[in-house]
């Protein structure tokens, strides 16, 4: 037997438990089986898939001289089954109940133990703590992994030597999740993966020249416009802090708590940047929706991507404004995913009462969004940011709409990581935790003052 037979051993074989373990508790669901029954079937498996890897390692051994290659092998094995064992106990035992923001309570508290792991490393007093927490990292299947300030990363269970950054890989797409349910502009605009200093990503606007030369004549060369898009990262933080004295109960309303307020923050903060950024230190230099259009030219009129509405008070604008708005959109934007961006007090006050007093079919879209649960404005989607204006004033963009994907990009570096200090809050008894996320703003697509861009919007006269 071959090493990769035995690897296709194994993973039939984890596969088998996992199926197992779910008839049995699709059993008990069904009161086919008891709930001892169960766990003696999940002790029993995985007490013989660790005999099994046990056994396993030791042909592994003889086929593979590179000793620490095989340990890593066997040790990622060793974790599936804690994590499916880990798993399979908690959508036993949490009965459905569980409405938090992770996907279940053992997420949440899996979130709060890397957190401890982290903030209790090197602090002798805390020692026990810390070895608790580990040891229920370790339990769940994953592995505390920390990086230094000079970006140094340890895969053990202590921190490296001034304290350090709790990085996860298996919790990132957990906390990315939630951001991404808080934040529209994260949502909707184009993420870009960049590296650590700015990222450049081309950009064609215009067609080539086609012609008709005939037979025998040589076509006419053309060349695309090319643009290049700058993503410069920078750097956002938010600091909180919080009291040891936890107990184990605890550990699921901590990771909830630490999890909803960075998520929370971080995704206002994009969206603020991302929609009303004018590239003023408000915005920490982002220039976002609102302020890449006022910056196509100095007269509002000039610029394609915007329409003037009737009057400066929300209640002078009209249907007509708006179906306007649609129709300016370039039609290669409509073959995307087109959306009204709104406050949500603006939808309901003004959007709504224009289409409740034309009534018919319009009307229908909008109150009921086509039987759907998204609302709806002249056939388009109509979603919620907060941040856009809810109070009317001269010359205010209040109705963005387009596809943002096509006109804004967010250029990610990484997930949120989280650093640690038992100093900060020292005379308080506390634990400080700063959260840190790396993202580039760019909204290039705006068109100017000849063409409309993907990115369109309705904006209140001057007077």
């Amino acid at each position: 037997m071959d090493e990769k037979q035995i690897e296709q051993l194994v993973n039939k074989r984890m596969a088998e438990t996992a199926e197992k373990i779910k008839t049995a508790v699709d059993d008990l669901a069904k009161n086919m089986a008891s709930t001892k029954e169960v766990t003696d079937l999940i002790d029993e498996r995985t007490k013989q898939d660790k005999d099994l890897l046990a056994a396993t390692k030791a042909d592994v051994d003889t086929l593979n001289s590179g000793a620490a290659e095989v340990a890593a092998q066997v040790a990622e094995l060793k974790k599936q089954v804690r994590r499916v064992n880990s798993f399979q106990r908690e959508e036993l035992f949490s009965g459905g109940a569980y409405t938090g923001k992770f996907s279940s309570p053992l997420e949440a508290k899996r979130f709060a133990l890397l957190v401890m792991a982290s903030v209790t490393a090197g602090i002798p007093e805390l020692q026990a703590q810390h070895e608790m927490a580990v040891k229920g990292v370790e339990d769940n299947g994953l592995e505390p992994c920390w990086v230094d300030k000079d970006g140094r990363k340890a895969m053990t269970g202590s921190s490296l030597a001034g304290g350090g950054v709790l990085v996860t890989v298996e919790q990132s797409p957990t906390i990315l999740k939630l951001l991404e349910t808080y934040g529209v502009f994260r949502a909707r605009a184009r993420r870009w993966p960049m590296g650590a200093g700015q990222s450049l990503v081309p950009k064609i606007d215009g067609l080539l020249t086609v012609t008709c030369p005939g037979e025998g004549v040589a076509a006419t060369e053309s060349d695309p416009t090319l643009k290049l898009t700058s993503l410069t990262p920078k750097t956002l933080l938010a600091l909180t802090c919080f009291g040891l004295e936890l107990e184990e109960d605890s550990l699921v309303a901590l990771g909830e708590l630490l999890a909803d307020l960075f998520t929370r923050s971080f995704a206002y903060y994009e969206d603020l940047c991302g929609f009303l950024g004018d590239g003023t230190s408000t915005y920490f230099g982002f220039k976002g929706i609102t302020g890449a259009l006022r910056a196509v030219d100095a007269t509002i009129a000039n610029i394609k991507s915007l329409f003037v509405g009737a009057g400066n008070a929300y209640s002078e604008l009209t249907l007509a404004n708006f179906d306007s708005v649609v129709g300016t959109l370039p039609q290669f934007a409509d073959v995307g995913d087109p959306r009204w961006y709104v406050h949500r007090y603006f939808y309901w006050t003004v959007m709504v009462r224009l289409a409740l007093a034309v009534g018919g079919v319009n009307a229908t879209e909008v109150v009921l969004g086509a039987g759907q649960k998204q609302k709806q404005f002249l056939g388009y989607p109509a979603e919620f940011t907060q941040v856009m204006p809810r109070v009317e004033a001269n010359s205010q963009i209040c109705a963005i709409f387009g596809d943002l994907a096509a006109g804004a990009f967010l250029g990610t570096r990484g997930g949120l990581e989280f650093a640690t200090s038992d100093q900060r809050y020292f005379d308080k008894g506390l634990i400080g935790v700063r959260g840190r996320d790396r993202i580039a703003i760019n909204v290039h697509g705006v068109g100017d003052t000849t063409n409309a861009g993907p990115i369109c919007a309705l904006i209140t006269a001057a007077s």
